[in-house]
């Protein structure tokens, strides 16, 4: 039998560190699946940013995927509505 995984969904703090959350997850002794969901569909923030802000955005998920890539994680990345992405 498998062990399921513990979702952490990444929303506006994307840090690996210092995280409560996250710290908790790791400690449960499960896998962690670590995602971000872009939801440009719901009437949200995410749906009008600019281009500045998707810039950040962009970068941002970048270091964040390389930094839990250094201690053997992945960032998984999704589009859509959370409800729908989660499901």
């Amino acid at each position: 039998m498998t062990t399921p995984p513990v979702i952490y969904w990444f929303r506006q703090d994307l840090r690996c560190r210092d995280l409560p959350g996250l710290l908790a997850a790791a400690a449960t002794g499960q896998p962690v699946l670590a995602c971000y969901i872009l939801d440009d569909v719901s009437p949200t923030a995410e749906a009008v940013m600019g281009g500045a802000s998707r810039w950040w955005l962009h970068h941002s998920l970048q270091a964040l995927a390389a930094e839990l890539a250094a201690s053997g994680g992945t960032l998984l990345l999704r589009r859509g509505t959370a409800p729908a992405v989660l499901d």
